[in-house]
C-alpha cells in the first residue's frame, strides 16, 4: 500500500510540473514553400525600384544645383549691393569717387619729417700742433723722440698713433694738463675728420678727458675748451640748414643754394660723435660752464630740431641723452626764463603739422624740467594756431567745443592736432583749473560721440580712438 501511495504521489507531482510539459506545437504552419520563381520575381522587383531611385535622385540633384545657382547669384548680388552702398557712402562723406586712394595719399602726406641738413660744406684745414714748444712731449726728454720728431709729417704721425691706441689720454692724465694746442688739435679731429677710426679716438679721448675732470676739478687742468661758437661752426660745416642752427650764420652771404650741385648732402657721421661730446660737456655742471644760459637755449633749439631730420632716427637715444643733460646745465634762477625762450624759439621754427607732435613727443624726459618744457612748447604752438586775443587754453577749449564735427567741411586734421596739443598742455602742465578741466573733458566726449566708427574722414578714428582714451583716463 505504500508503495502504491509513493507511485500516485510521483506521478501527481509530475503531471503538475510544467517543466516537464510537452512544448506547445504552433499552430501557424507556412502554407507553401519559397521556390526559385519567387526569388526571381523578388530579384526583378527590388532591380526596378532602384532604378527608379536613381531617376528621381538625379531629378533631385539637378533641383538641388539650380537652387544652389540662384543662392550664389543672390549671394553675388547682395555683396555687389553692399559694395555699391560704400561706394555712395564715401562718396557722400567724402566728395568725392576716389576718397579711399584720397585717403591712402592723405596718410603718405601727413608723415613727419623734416630737411634739417642740406650741402656739407668745405671744413676747416686740420692743423698740426705746434709740437716743439708741446710740455707733454718736451717732459719726455729723451733723444730719440727727439729724432722722431724732427719732421713734421712724423710728428703728426707719432701724435695720431698715441691718440689711436689710447696712450695720450693716460699721458695727459699723468701730466695732470691739457695744452691748447692738443686739446684744439683732437677737437678739429673729432668734427671734421673723415677718418672714422681718428673722429671715434678723438671724443673717447675728450670723453676720458672730461669725465676725469667731472670727478675731481683738481685733478685736471684743461687748458682749453670749445665753446659755443665751435660747435656751431661744426654744425654749419655739417651743412645744417640756417633755419635750425642755434645762432646766425658765421658765413654771411652764402647761401645754401649756392652748395645744391654738391654730392655731399646731408649730415656727415662727424655729427654722432659731436652729440655724444656735447652731452659729456653738459654734464661738467657749475665746475666748468661751457654755455652761457642765452647760448644753452639755443643748443636745446637746436637738439629739438635734430630730432625732426629722418636720417638721424637711428641717432635718438644719444639725442634724448643730450637733451637731458643740457637742459639739467641750466641754473635754478635762470630756468624759468630760459624755459619760455626755448619754447617761443621752437614754436617759430616748426610747421602746425606733424612736425609739430614729433617735435613735443621728443621732449620726453621724466625729469620736472622736460616735463615742463614739454608743457610749455605744446602751448605757445597752440596759441600761434589761433588768434591774437585767444591768449590762454580756456579760450582755446570754449572756440573748439563750438565745431561741428559732424560737418564734412571741417578739417578734423586740424581738430587732431589740437587735440595733441592741448593734451601734452594739461597732462605736463601740472595742476588745471576747474573750468578748464570740465572743458577739456567736454571737448573729448564731443570728439569720441560725435566721430562715429564709420566715418572715413582723414584723422577721424585716430580723432575717436584717442579721445576715447582721454575720457577715459579723465573719468578714472
Amino acid at each position: 500500500m505504500f508503495e502504491e501511495g509513493m507511485a500516485n504521489l510521483l506521478t501527481d507531482f509530475e503531471m503538475d510540473d510544467s517543466l516537464l510539459a510537452p512544448p506547445p506545437v504552433s499552430t501557424n504552419k507556412r502554407r507553401k514553400m519559397i521556390g526559385l520563381d519567387d526569388l526571381f520575381n523578388e530579384h526583378k522587383m527590388e532591380q526596378e525600384r532602384g532604378k527608379k531611385r536613381k531617376s528621381n535622385g538625379a531629378r533631385a540633384r539637378k533641383v538641388y544645383a539650380s537652387d544652389n545657382d540662384d543662392d550664389t547669384n543672390e549671394t553675388e548680388h547682395r555683396l555687389t549691393e553692399t559694395l555699391l552702398d560704400f561706394r555712395k557712402t564715401i562718396k557722400e562723406v567724402d566728395g568725392q569717387d576716389d576718397a579711399l586712394n584720397e585717403l591712402d595719399r592723405e596718410d603718405v602726406n601727413v608723415s613727419w619729417g623734416l630737411q634739417v641738413f642740406g650741402t656739407q660744406r668745405a671744413p676747416l684745414p686740420l692743423a698740426v700742433p705746434d709740437l716743439g714748444g708741446c710740455m707733454l712731449l718736451q717732459s719726455f726728454g729723451s733723444n730719440e723722440l727727439s729724432m722722431v720728431m724732427a719732421y713734421n709729417s712724423d710728428m703728426e704721425k707719432f701724435l695720431k698713433g698715441l691718440l689711436l691706441n689710447g696712450w695720450l689720454s693716460k699721458l695727459i692724465m699723468n701730466c695732470r694738463f691739457l695744452e691748447e694746442s692738443i686739446a684744439k688739435w683732437t677737437f678739429n679731429l673729432l668734427v671734421y675728420s673723415s677718418d672714422e677710426s681718428l673722429m671715434t679716438s678723438a671724443c673717447e679721448f675728450w670723453c676720458a678727458i672730461l669725465l676725469c675732470s667731472k670727478a675731481d676739478e683738481h685733478a685736471l687742468k684743461i687748458g682749453w675748451l670749445p665753446g659755443f661758437l665751435e660747435m656751431n661752426r661744426a654744425l654749419e660745416s655739417f651743412g645744417m640748414l640756417s633755419h635750425f642752427l642755434p645762432g646766425v650764420g658765421l658765413s654771411d652771404g652764402i647761401e645754401e643754394s649756392d652748395h645744391m650741385d654738391s654730392a655731399c648732402r646731408g649730415p656727415p657721421i662727424n655729427v654722432r660723435v659731436w652729440i655724444k661730446f656735447l652731452n659729456a660737456c653738459c654734464q661738467l655742471g657749475n665746475r666748468c660752464p661751457v654755455f652761457s644760459a642765452v647760448e644753452a637755449e639755443k643748443i636745446v633749439g637746436s637738439l629739438v630740431c635734430l630730432f625732426l631730420e629722418r636720417q638721424l632716427l637711428g641717432l635718438t637715444m644719444a639725442l634724448h641723452d643730450c637733451l637731458i643733460s643740457v637742459i639739467s646745465s641750466f641754473e635754478e634762477k635762470e630756468w624759468n626764463n630760459s624755459c619760455e625762450n626755448v619754447a617761443k624759439s621752437l614754436a617759430d621754427r616748426v610747421p602746425r603739422d606733424p612736425n609739430c607732435l614729433r617735435m613735443i613727443e621728443c621732449i620726453s624726459g621724466v625729469d620736472a624740467r622736460s616735463k615742463q618744457l614739454r608743457s610749455t612748447v605744446a602751448s605757445d604752438i597752440l596759441r600761434s594756431c589761433f588768434d591774437e586775443e585767444m591768449t590762454d587754453t580756456e579760450d582755446v577749449l570754449k572756440s573748439l567745443i563750438s565745431i561741428n564735427l559732424k560737418v564734412r567741411s571741417c578739417d578734423l586734421f586740424k581738430i587732431y592736432i589740437y587735440l595733441v596739443l592741448i593734451e601734452n598742455c594739461l597732462i605736463f602742465g601740472g595742476k588745471a583749473n576747474p573750468v578748464v578741466n570740465e572743458l577739456w573733458r567736454g571737448f573729448i566726449w564731443k570728439c569720441s560721440s560725435q566721430i562715429p566708427n564709420t566715418d572715413f574722414r582723414p584723422c577721424a578714428q585716430e580723432i575717436r580712438s584717442r579721445a576715447a582714451y582721454l575720457l577715459q583716463s579723465t573719468t578714472k
